[in-house]
């Protein structure tokens, strides 16, 4: 049997939605009709422009994070190719005997081989850049030839853009990293100020009809929701015509979430009825969101839904 639930915000979005609703209706109201006690008022004042500072102070520390990211991205890919490069030509003179495998060694790579170290995190790239960049030098000092095609000093330059770029990647990265940590910091006395909102206004309109205290409730934010019976949701996640692995999907409304398989399937599980929003989001290699799909489903009271996505950047 479905039944009518009181449902409290548990995502950062409706979160400030319900604080944000609930001091928008507060500040309408004729002078005293506030049914809300004093203290009660005040701390809702106090959360709401607390809540909202933070929220704000997060999406422009992402904002620095992910606009420095194509930098970051474009100087790694310069720098590996010009690092790679270097290493080719320089293994290449060796076979034509411009310099000596010994000569290897002023790089830390292996004299009896000329294969391509790991350079596929950042931090190794820039550690096998540095050793070529550094080794160059010491080598020609000591009397081997010069390299072209890519100079060191054109492999130096590469260096010092994607260094710069890594660098400033990793103190955005911080720098979010303690704005979201001030935002969570905030969110369990943001919790019981909204349950003390909404309980006091219940409490307030307890003598009218269910449907009209839940009206006036909806009014300054309080959300209500139809459950039923334990039904699961599954089905596949598509993106940009491959399987979605690794995208998270989950009801906007609930803590249930689920990543994507490598196949680009997903399953949920949850009492949740009617018309209901589904987010499929991204996140990076940091875990930090970088993109959000937003979808309407129709759950039955019994029974699973079958439900695909299909999301493109």
């Amino acid at each position: 049997m479905s039944h009518i639930a009181r449902i409290l915000p548990e995502t950062i979005d409706m979160r400030q939605e319900a604080l944000s609703l609930a001091k928008n209706k507060l500040d309408s109201l004729p002078a005293g009709t506030n049914p809300l006690t004093a203290a009660t008022t005040t701390r809702l004042n106090a959360t709401v422009t607390d809540f909202l500072a933070k929220v704000q102070a997060v999406a422009t520390a992402a904002f620095a994070y992910n606009g420095n990211t194509v930098l970051k991205e474009s100087t790694q890919a310069t720098c590996l190719m010009f690092t790679s490069h270097f290493i080719q030509v320089f293994n290449l003179g060796v076979k034509r005997g411009v310099y000596t495998a010994a000569q290897r060694d002023f790089f830390n790579l292996p004299i009896g081989s000329d294969a391509l170290p790991d350079m596929v995190k950042a931090s190794d790239l820039l550690m096998w850049c540095t050793r070529l960049v550094d080794g160059d030098a010491l080598r020609i000092t000591a009397g081997g030839a010069a390299m072209s095609n890519p100079t060191t000093a054109q492999l130096d330059t590469t260096l010092t853009a994607f260094t710069n770029a890594f660098n400033a990647q990793s103190n955005f990265k911080d720098a979010l990293d303690l704005a979201q940590e001030a935002l969570e910091g905030i969110l369990d006395e943001a919790d019981k100020v909204i349950k003390k909102v909404w309980d006091e206004l219940e409490t307030f309109y307890n003598e009218e009809s269910d449907e009209s205290r839940r009206d006036n409730c909806r009014e300054w934010g309080v959300v209500y929701v139809t459950v039923g019976s334990e039904k699961a949701m599954s089905g596949t996640v598509t993106y940009n015509g491959a399987p979605g692995a690794g995208l998270v999907v989950k009801f906007k409304t609930g803590k249930n979430k689920s990543t994507v398989s490598g196949t680009g399937g997903y399953s949920l599980n949850t009492t949740l009825m009617g018309t209901q929003a589904v987010l499929v989001l991204k996140y990076n290699e940091d875990n930090v969101e970088v993109k959000r799909w937003e979808f309407e489903v129709t759950l039955n009271e019994n029974g699973d839904k079958t439900q695909n996505f299909v999301v493109n950047d």
